[in-house]
């Protein structure tokens, strides 16, 4: 190998999913313990106003390794289950393995079909729902350690999601410390080499399966209260338990807790990451960025989840080291988001995009000069659909359902809780006019066809959204429950949902009232028939309903 070769650049790209802005310590949110990634903001450079082109997992996934809007690649939702649109359009892994990098993925990506490689030359998967053991190494590495029998391994998913629960596994068997663990492997064996190495976290993406030995990590500290409630009229804004309005101060607050221990988990397993590559001498050599998909609502609002324009959901972290072209301990406040990647990845290592122009810069450009006057960012089809805009004081929202529009001061009111789209002041109607005109402008460039016509936006019909996606209990199903009629098998779904609710401290009142919600009950025992092939059996029953009731009487 040539001495210029063994000193090209090495890129290490660390993803953790569903991670809020405010997350970090060093960034200025004392309530985090997060020791690695504050070492790592220190040694590097922190971007406060980072932004997720696309807050919903698989579609930002491919705004971020395509350097390209959904109008290119054909993803704005999570729920597109098809190849990417046109198989050609360069990747980050693509890039790099034809310009003879090593190149591996580790952990979530969210592709699909799951083994879509993109160019990774080599593929080592833990996905979030699964469909097949054969194309998850996370679940062959569990069945090696005599825990493949294991329904839920990344938390219990079917309508418990927002809730504290307690992990099956340890930490050391948990998902987060095998990407952790595996990634280092592959380090040892190929960071000889020239590389690009991602890395996916499904963590702090809930169900949050915390291992015992985390315990109490937050116990004593003082926390942030959640922005008051202010819920689109789409999503009601009635005290609903579906999107846990009822839940009582102290489990609000747990679940936060929750939460942020499994950012905590994040940051201990990029340590280990951290510490192998300054102990292999790779420390220096290797651009290192830590940032996310999108956020977390966290009870903003009234809100849980993602795929909204607000804070929460929208702004990630995003922690840049390379100390050849950057001097760390900086924090730099203009616009950047995750078109920016793709871009910065290539500039470091001098390599071209292969085919035309993008949308994003290199973060070193923008470290040094960022005169972008507004951000960006859109989710959706259809009625769920909308489109952002803002510049550095307001922040405009269209929403295709029913053209509902939405506008506000970040300067005067950060949590986003007094819409002042409906204004008839001539400043804030000029700024409504100028900040929808750019965001018509985006959309016609980055949206989905027809959404536009004769320069201007085309709303559906108004519908409400009955708070099953932004809500605390999700519908999305366990699909490791796979429709194998596993019926002798399903009754570990039932241990595994006591043993998830087992900690007083965690979950308590929050399942008992769960199980005691009728509606719930029936959708449970419907995706229970559905993925068992069988009904829950009486013993199952009692143990999951009439115990609760019984629980929720002490």
């Amino acid at each position: 190998m040539e001495e210029k070769t063994k000193k090209r650049p090495n890129v290490l790209l660390l993803l953790s999913d569903q991670q809020r802005y405010d997350t970090i310590g060093a960034a200025g949110f004392p309530h985090m313990h997060t020791p690695n990634l504050d070492r790592l903001a220190g040694e590097g450079v922190l971007f406060e106003q980072c932004h997720s082109t696309n807050p919903v997992c698989m579609a930002c996934r491919h705004d971020l390794l395509t350097g390209r809007p959904g109008r290119d690649h054909g993803y704005y939702t999570n729920l597109e289950e098809k190849p990417i649109d046109n198989y050609d359009t360069p990747t980050l892994p693509r890039i790099f393995s034809e310009n003879g990098y090593r190149t591996a993925a580790v952990g979530k990506m969210h592709f699909f079909p799951a083994r879509e490689h993109h160019g990774f030359g080599e593929m080592y998967l833990m996905e979030e729902l699964p469909k097949r053991r054969q194309d998850d190494q996370y679940l062959q590495y569990l069945k090696e350690k005599g825990l493949g029998d294991i329904q839920n391994q990344h938390g219990v998913r079917p309508l418990l999601y927002h809730v504290p629960q307690n992990s099956v596994q340890k930490l050391e068997d948990h998902g987060t410390m095998w990407v952790a663990d595996r990634s280092i492997q592959w380090l040892e064996e190929n960071g000889e080499e020239p590389f690009f190495l991602m890395c996916g976290f499904i963590q702090p993406h809930p169900p949050w399966n915390i291992p015992k030995e985390l315990d109490g990590l937050y116990r004593e500290a003082v926390i942030p209260e959640p922005v008051p409630r202010s819920r689109m009229p789409m999503d009601g804004n009635e005290p609903n338990p579906w999107f846990g309005d009822w839940d009582s101060r102290e489990q609000k607050e747990a679940i936060r807790k929750a939460y942020y221990t499994a950012v905590s988990m994040v940051d201990m397993a990029v340590g280990k990451i951290l510490d192998t590559l300054r102990e292999k001498g790779l420390l220096d050599n290797t651009l290192i960025i830590f940032t996310s998909d999108h956020g977390e609502m966290l009870q903003d609002k009234g809100y849980y989840s993602k795929e909204l324009a607000y804070e929460g959901s929208v702004r990630v972290p995003l922690l840049l080291r390379y100390p050849k072209r950057l001097a760390g301990g900086r924090k730099i406040g203009g616009f950047v988001d995750s078109f920016d990647l793709l871009p910065t990845c290539l500039d470091v290592c001098g390599l071209a995009y292969p085919d035309g122009e993008l949308r994003g810069e290199s973060l070193f450009r923008l470290a040094e000069k960022n005169d972008r006057e507004f951000q960006f960012s859109s989710s959706g089809l259809g009625y769920r659909r909308w489109v952002m805009c803002r510049n550095d004081r307001y922040k405009y929202v269209f929403h295709y359902n029913g053209g509902y529009e939405e506008l506000y001061d970040m300067r005067d009111d950060g949590g986003e809780e007094h819409n002042l789209a409906e204004e008839k002041e001539g400043r804030i109607r000029n700024t409504v006019c100028r900040l929808r005109r750019e965001a018509l402008l985006y959309e016609q460039e980055c949206g989905p066809e027809g959404n536009i016509r004769n320069g201007d936006f085309v709303p559906v019909p108004y519908e409400p959204y009955h708070g099953s996606i932004r809500g605390k209990f999700h519908y999305w199903a366990n699909f490791q429950m796979q429709k194998f009629y596993e019926g002798e098998r399903a009754g570990r779904l039932i241990q595994e949902i006591r043993h998830a609710s087992d900690n007083p401290e965690k979950s308590g009142v929050a399942l008992t009232a769960l199980f005691n919600a009728e509606s719930w009950q029936k959708d449970f025992q419907a995706r229970f028939r559905e993925y068992t092939g069988r009904e829950l059996t009486p013993e199952e029953i009692d143990l999951l309903f009439e115990k609760a009731a019984e629980e929720a009487m002490e």
